[in-house]
């Protein structure tokens, strides 16, 4: 479904241009999924039929349809009868606006479609285009109110803010997910605007809140691999779980924002909530908890202590085998067990007892996501 006031524009443009051509006029999302249809005269194929009263294209018709490169194109296709799928022949106009699909218009060709039908029917799919998508400005300003309202801490807020974008046909591909970004290389409105460029309108839904870049999408879209380089080098992402739907996006939110403290740890800088472990739990201790470490152990990860910080954590994550952490940091066993009295010296603490093992061990990693 769309909104009302984008149905009733749509449905004028198609009951007007259904009158001028005397055949039957179709509007499709770019997903093929129905936003408006005349009334329907004459014999219709399987395909539209089926279309309409299941409000999407059947998957045979989908691979077929899409085979003849209609997502890329900007002038009319003509696409022959599939006997096999029971298709008729017909023309797909796209509608395109500023560079992006949003849409299709379909003319079946029964009869032929002659060229001076095409050009009314062209015109038709520029005034879809204009109907469809809204000033930047405006579409800017409404995205932002609704992601707010989404992904706040109203339940009643949110649901309505959902359900307004499911209306109006955002992320159609499920499940989706929730990512966000910082700190900013570039101002956030140009990186906002990368991303907008490399996905159909209302694919995506992005705005800046809270200091951070907010991008909720389809989970198995293209664009989730590229959000890193379309947003900056030097951001960190954090990715929440996939959702089925955006009444759960607050829930991906969340997480998100917990894997964003994580990702700095992360070698491409881009940390999943799927993937952390015991960063879940760190991640929601208090920012301060880190205070509540023995000050010995404050002072090893505080600063000039490198070197002892590298061998107590490489030490910790081989569980104490000092064979295997010697053979990791690639010094001697004499080495080693210098630099781990050295430790326990400075710290203050004994790494032959599991319990300081385990708070130091927390502690490396609380120094992390701080």
């Amino acid at each position: 479904m769309i909104s009302r006031a984008v149905n009733d524009g749509l449905q004028e443009i198609v009951d007007a241009l259904s009158t001028r051509l005397e055949r039957p006029v179709l509007v499709d999302d770019v997903e093929l999924r129905p936003l408006a249809f005349s009334s329907q005269t004459g014999e219709l194929d399987a395909v539209r039929t089926s279309s309409i009263l299941s409000r999407h294209a059947p998957d045979a018709a989908r691979d077929v349809l899409f085979g003849y490169g209609i997502r890329a194109a900007s002038v009319p296709v003509r696409i022959p009868a599939h006997p096999e799928i029971s298709m008729s022949a017909r023309v797909c106009l796209p509608i395109v606006t500023s560079g992006q699909p949003v849409g299709f218009l379909w003319l079946l060709e029964d009869p032929p479609v002659r060229e001076d039908e095409l050009a009314l029917a062209v015109t038709a799919a520029a005034d879809a285009a204009a109907a469809l998508v809204p000033d930047d400005d405006a579409l800017r300003r409404r995205e932002r109110e609704l992601l707010e309202r989404l992904l706040g801490d109203d339940p009643a807020l949110a649901r309505e803010a959902a359900g307004a974008l499911e209306d109006d046909s955002y992320i159609p591909l499920r499940p989706l997910v929730v990512c966000v970004a910082g700190p900013p290389g570039d101002p956030w409105a140009e990186a906002l605007d990368r991303v907008r460029a490399r996905a159909p309108v209302r694919h995506v839904l992005t705005s800046e809140l809270g200091g951070c870049a907010v991008c909720v999408l389809g989970a198995h879209t293209a664009l989730r691999g590229e959000l890193p380089a379309a947003l900056g080098a030097a951001v960190l992402v954090g990715e929440g779980d996939e959702v089925p739907a955006l009444r759960e996006a607050p829930r991906s939110y969340r997480q998100a924002l917990t894997a964003l403290r994580v990702a700095a740890g992360a070698p491409s800088r881009v940390a999943r909530w799927a993937e952390l472990r015991a960063d879940r739990l760190l991640a929601a201790l208090p920012d301060d908890a880190l205070e509540e470490v023995p000050e010995g152990v404050r002072t090893l990860l505080s600063g000039g202590h490198e070197q002892l910080v590298e061998t107590l954590a490489t030490y910790l994550e081989h569980a104490g085998d000092a064979k295997a952490t010697a053979a990791a940091l690639n010094v001697h066993r004499t080495s080693l067990y210098y630099r781990l009295h050295r430790i326990e010296e400075l710290a203050g603490v004994d790494l032959s007892s599991g319990e300081d093992r385990l708070m130091c061990h927390m502690a490396l990693r609380l120094a992390r996501l701080s």
